[in-house]
């Protein structure tokens, strides 16, 4: 994927992402590293189509997204993306099934068949027993596999992360790193903006991306422990 981002012009706005151009595979899981305020947020907005380039492409599984109009953009989002916020947006009052089913709203009555689905990812995650509880009682280690319940319910080929293990400790980031594995090997492509040694480290890592001042740097695309990446 290419795409640039500019937060400006000469009259003081900048430019937060310049001539970034990599791509993606199913079966891949990515990891972009790169200090605060180099431009990570803003790659994995574009990436998953909730910002669009000034200048360059985006596709999403084979699909030009970048000049399609929001509400289609919005749709080819919902079918094609998995996000993980950092901070998770779930919303407090709902229970964790009806956070799960968040982006079935905006479409249409929720369908028993989606609801359905929405029960057999929290059962996946090890949370089914907790999906009448409102998100307000729920862990941190709980509300982030619901997160990723949510992310899963479009069966979506690309799933970004951003920072998923800022707040968990050294067991749940295993149990992350294994349920990242199991969505690798199911065909999905998988993108994780994150600081952490532990997961850039996971042998299940094809490549490490780094970002640095709004631009992959040389190191960049670099293969993990020395493999050959196509």
């Amino acid at each position: 994927m290419s795409k640039r981002v500019r937060d400006g012009d000469s009259e003081g706005r900048r430019t937060v992402l310049a001539e970034v151009s990599f791509s993606i595979e199913r079966g891949e899981l990515v990891i972009l590293r790169g200090p605060s305020g180099s431009g990570k947020t803003t790659l994995l907005a574009v990436v998953g189509g909730m910002l669009s380039p000034t200048s360059g492409e985006v596709y999403l599984d084979g699909e030009p997204t970048s000049r399609l109009r929001e509400a289609h953009r919005a749709e080819v989002r919902r079918r094609k993306v998995g996000f993980l916020f950092q901070d998770l947006q779930l919303i407090d009052a709902l229970t964790a099934l009806e956070n799960v089913l968040l982006p079935e709203v905006p479409l249409h009555a929720v369908t028993r068949a989606r609801e359905d689905r929405a029960m057999g990812l929290l059962r996946r995650f090890g949370v089914d027993h907790l999906a009448a509880t409102p998100a307000r009682s729920l862990s941190g280690g709980e509300r982030q596999r619901v997160g990723l319940a949510r992310a899963l319910l479009f069966d979506p080929p690309l799933l970004v992360l951003d920072e998923p293990t800022a707040h968990l400790d050294d067991a749940r980031t295993r149990i992350l790193g294994d349920e990242l594995v199991a969505m690798k090997a199911e065909g999905r492509a998988i993108l994780v903006a994150s600081h952490d040694t532990r997961v850039a480290s996971h042998p299940a890592v094809t490549r490490v991306l780094v970002l640095a001042d709004g631009a992959l740097t040389p190191e960049a695309d670099t293969p993990v422990g020395g493999r050959k990446t196509s």
